[in-house]
């Protein structure tokens, strides 16, 4: 029979009852789902994706494991897990045993562990495959590879809604972590609540943008499965990328998720900073933010940056189910925000010293009742009695209301506002801590005196800091390093302070208030002679603003002087704003000291050397799945059927053109769109673009909607298996190019995809597959060294984004060739205007070059030389190599180097543009790029060029020669050479006559 809450209207005390039925626990209604639609997608991680069915099976199959451990009813039951497939499938186990999960972090410290572990006294420990846990730990290692398919039989009483459903973790006050304890209703509300307000879609696609071990990460994991809607689980690497999260949005469709504010903030920055990203959240209809108080600038921002995405604010602590309160902000909200009204079921009421109601505008605590209620914290009914007191009130539902600690008032319409903490409880980043549990952790250093914490907030931005007494010489390194093993990350100080002693209130209490003055940045104190000049001191100064310190070395490190995700991210923006040039949270991680960005920004010595180390994402990248392998033999006849990737582009288009002129093949084209007609709507724009087209081979070209950067190519089943029985050739030559752009930003394109790729090609048959590549996947060589035609060396990595990403794409065409696949890799050179159309890459330095000095009326004399390989030079070669079944490797580049001066000579006659010096072309363009902020040309052109306001005449000189690479007789061409004369390619001279075209064309358009 189903129940149903009363309904009854209480305004006054805003709330409100819905009816909602309670025969049906979310695992529930997450399994009805997996049996209507079990083919629908419902987790992603990664390339990987889980049907419903698939899920449900598997924590089916958890399920069996877990009752050999004994694992029942009310056995609470640690996760110790990271993101990932195995996480969802053993939440719907332990779900299936009516056994609460407890999430779990593998950063903490392991005193923190172990005093976790000995409270909960588990029957079992979930963990990843490839964890490990001390002796005598019941650890239960979770694999979704290896749990066989399994029907979970009988597994008693299922859970009701009074039951626990989990328990999450928070900062203590005594300086022991507490488990909040929540029970089934509360979830259940807020889940129907959200379909409700939002919708229960099944083309919804929900990011879980919270790591597991905060209660906001429940929501973006588990509500989207009960309404049939698919969850992704991002890649974590240790380090806030948000490029990478704003990918991640872009290449899954991402239409949800979840931001704390001091997340938020940063993602507007980076939309500020680089406005074309916010096409990548085409895809966003709904952001929710919470966790702290909200920044109405940034909200609004974005509101403008990202229209078409709806912005809620959150508001609830972990102990009423999430979240409780929302509100949808609006055009109206431009002095603050209100964090809302309640949810159904759920009530908010803001009360005096005395527990007495507050009239609107009078601010007092907030105490929530109703359904959202958990049961308290586990092991402690002393402090669950003090949070959780008697409801006194008649109108609210229950017999208890929880007592937030957060001051309030609601106006006048209802709407409720934050006003504040009345205690040390804070939050940063989302994250609920209790100052007290980092001075008593702070205290049990045998040096330490005296230990306090504060909050302090610059720019925007909110901070940890530690005062202390001690005893002997203070070490701040040494105080930071028993903090990073005592507390979990989040608690970790980012700046001591050692004090000779405590200021104190004239009652005998320290005062806070002095603290936070003594911690207030006053401009910096430093000797003449440890101010820093030309790039240093501009790190320095961008340093200063960002970090809580008076002063910074030239050797410091930006993380040990209390540098997080967030200040690394804010760095990095503000020197690729200084500087103009592309700057990544990872390029900081690598530079840490001012010194080395200052290297890094200005392009000398070795920090921009073109030999960098390889980083932890990039080689994991490189490593080739094992999936891919040969099954079939290899298709040696055709090509019949080509696959291309990458037709709309520059080099694309004329390779469509000439695999379609030189072989009897159809060519199919992967194309991002949404149906089989826009596909080849792109296409035909494109070749006409480029000036390519022709009627008589138009029949033969298949548009087909798809994604490099999803699972099996963003293809449905039919569609892809039609494509792998057909194919017998693949041309991978999809990329996107932006030297501005780091690794993570090429990442999804350029390297996902080739697994897939790859995959494909060997799915029903083995198919040869041609790569094309970049001459920039080459490190700087010590004098007397070549480049053969041969794999990319192993040791070292070049230093801009794109080509980092097109050397992990050879290391995996290398391991599928060693597996067995035909793999032929094409590197190129500066690939530059069809010599019979003069059509040029309008995305090429090269034209970018030319068209502001058509907008300046002027050329520049420079050092530039340059390779110039013509594109329909390109694609005759590569045409060649497909019809005879090439393999290997081939560098497509003109063995003699062209100067950019004698390029440009034929536009300064076509167009009577003035000869200017470097410095004055450089200084009218910074003119002209300031006098038309909206041409991203010109823009993107004064972030290439080296600054010539800020360096010397040799300096600019290495700058400008350093754009291309002009060291051409490095590369050998002797595989290339052998193609040429084997299949009668012509080849003409590179010269005026060439040139002559390039600039008609641009006369002509």
């Amino acid at each position: 029979m189903v129940k149903y809450v009363r309904t009854r209207q209480l305004a006054e005390f805003h709330g409100r009852a819905v009816p909602y039925s309670q025969d049906h626990t979310i695992l529930q209604l997450f399994e009805n789902r997996a049996a209507a639609a079990g083919d629908a997608p419902a987790v992603t991680f990664g390339t990987r994706t889980l049907s419903y069915r698939q899920l449900d099976e598997r924590a089916n199959a958890l399920v069996a494991q877990l009752r050999q451990r004994g694992v029942g009813r009310g056995d609470l039951v640690p996760l110790l897990m990271r993101n990932g497939l195995e996480l969802p499938v053993a939440i719907l186990a332990l779900m299936k045993v009516a056994a609460p999960f407890v999430p779990l972090d593998d950063l903490w410290p392991a005193d923190r562990l172990n005093a976790v572990m000995s409270s909960i006294e588990p029957k079992a420990v979930l963990i990843p495959a490839d964890a490990a846990l001390p002796d005598g730990t019941p650890v239960l290692a979770v694999d979704v590879d290896h749990l066989a398919d399994a029907d979970s039989g009988d597994v008693g009483t299922p859970a009701g809604m009074d039951d626990v459903i989990y328990g999450f973790y928070t900062s203590g006050s005594t300086g022991v972590p507490k488990c909040t304890l929540n029970i089934h209703r509360g979830l259940l509300n807020r889940f129907l609540y959200m379909s409700r307000r939002f919708g229960a879609r099944t083309d919804d696609v929900v990011l879980q943008n919270s790591r597991h071990v905060f209660d906001s990460s429940l929501w973006q994991l588990l509500w989207p499965l009960t309404n049939g809607s698919q969850v992704v689980v991002p890649e974590r690497h240790g380090l806030l990328d948000l490029a990478a999260t704003v990918d991640t949005i872009r290449r899954y469709g991402v239409t949800m998720t979840d931001f704390v504010p001091s997340i938020f903030n940063a993602l507007v920055e980076l939309l500020a900073a680089q406005p074309a990203l916010a096409d990548h959240l085409a895809s966003m209809r709904h952001i929710l933010i919470g966790g702290e108080e909200i920044n109405t600038a940034a909200v609004q921002k974005f509101r403008s940056l990202v229209p078409h995405a709806v912005i809620t604010n959150t508001y609830g602590p972990t102990e009423a189910s999430i979240g409780s309160v929302f509100y949808e902000v609006t055009n109206d909200d431009v002095e603050s925000i209100p964090i809302g009204r309640p949810i159904d079921n759920t009530w908010a009421v803001v009360l005096d010293e005395q527990c007495r109601p507050l009239p609107p505008g009078e601010i007092g605590e907030i105490y929530i009742g109703g359904d959202c209620l958990g049961l308290g914290y586990l092991h402690d009914p002393e402090k669950t009695r003090t949070a959780f007191v008697d409801n006194p009130f008649a109108e609210i539902p229950g017999s208890l209301l929880y007592r937030t600690g957060d001051l309030g008032y609601h106006r006048p319409d209802g709407l409720l506002h934050f006003a504040g903490r009345r205690d040390q409880q804070v939050k940063i980043g989302g994250v609920r801590v209790e100052l007290s549990e980092i001075e008593v952790a702070l205290l049990a250093h045998p040096d330490v005196r005296e230990a306090k914490a504060l909050v302090y907030e610059l720019d925007g931005t909110k901070r940890l800091v530690a005062f202390v007494t001690v005893r002997g010489t203070p070490i701040v390194d040494d105080l930071r390093g028993h903090a990073q093993v005592a507390l979990p990350p989040y608690l970790v100080p980012t700046q001591f302070v050692v004090l000779d002693r405590m200021p104190l209130t004239p009652n005998g209490k320290v005062d806070r208030k002095h603290l936070v003055a003594i911690v207030s940045r006053q401009p910096p104190s430093l000797d003449d002679e440890e101010l820093l000049d030309g790039a240093e001191g501009v790190v320095q100064d961008i340093w200063l603003k960002l970090l809580p310190l008076d002063a910074v070395g030239l050797d410091d490190n930006f993380f040990d002087c209390g540098g997080d995700s967030l200040s690394a991210h804010r760095l990095s923006l503000a020197l690729a704003d200084r500087f103009g040039v592309g700057v990544s949270i990872h390029d900081v991680v690598r530079a840490p000291t001012v010194r080395e960005q200052a290297t890094l920004v200005t392009g000398d010595g070795s920090t921009d050397h073109p030999s960098a180390p390889v980083l932890p994402l990039v080689l994991a990248d490189a490593a080739l799945s094992a999936d891919v392998a040969v099954r079939w033999p290899v298709v040696r006849s055709g090509p019949e059927h080509i696959l291309l990737t990458g037709a709309t582009g520059f080099v694309g288009g004329q390779l469509l053109h000439d695999l379609l002129a030189g072989t009897a093949a159809t060519v199919h084209c992967l194309v991002r769109a949404g149906n089989p007609a826009a596909a080849r709507k792109r296409v035909t724009v494109a070749l006409r673009e480029y000036r390519l087209w022709n009627d008589d081979l138009a029949a033969r070209i298949v548009a087909v909607p798809g994604d490099l950067s999803r699972p099996r190519l963003g293809l449905e089943d039919e569609a892809y298996q039609r494509l792998a029985e057909v194919v017998d050739v693949v041309v991978h030559n999809g990329a996107l190019v932006n030297l501005a752009f780091g690794y993570d930003a090429h990442r999804a394109a350029n390297v996902v995809g080739i697994a897939e790729i790859l995959r494909l090609a060997t799915a029903l048959r083995t198919v040869p597959v041609h790569f094309v590549s970049t001459l920039g996947v080459f490190p700087a060589v010590a004098p007397g060294e070549r480049f053969l035609e041969r794999p990319v060396p192993e040791s070292t990595l070049p230093a801009d984004g794109y080509s980092q990403s097109k050397w992990v794409g050879e290391r995996l065409m290398a391991q599928a060739a060693s597996r067995g696949i035909p793999v032929a890799v094409y590197r190129l050179g500066e690939v530059m205007a069809n010599s019979i159309t003069g059509v040029p890459s309008r995305r090429g330095l090269p034209d970018l070059l030319v068209r502001a000095c058509l907008t300046v009326g002027a050329c520049f004399t420079s050092p530039i030389t340059m390779d110039y390989t013509p594109v329909d030079q390109v694609g005759a070669l590569v045409t060649a190599a497909v019809a005879h079944g090439e393999q290997g490797h081939f560098h497509l580049m003109h063995s003699q180097p062209v100067a950019l001066d004698t390029l440009l000579d034929s536009f300064r006659d076509t167009f009577g543009l003035r000869q200017l010096s470097y410095r004055a072309f450089w200084q009218a363009l910074r003119e002209a790029a300031e006098a038309a902020p909206d041409d991203n040309g010109l823009a993107s052109v004064l972030a290439l060029l080296p600054p010539a306001n800020m360096l010397a005449d040799r300096e600019l000189d290495e700058r400008l020669t350093a754009l291309f690479r002009h060291d051409l007789a490095l590369f050998s061409t002797t595989r290339t050479d052998r193609l040429v004369a084997e299949c009668g390619i012509r080849r003409p001279a590179i010269g005026r006559d060439v040139f002559d075209r390039y600039a008609a064309y641009h006369r002509e358009g």
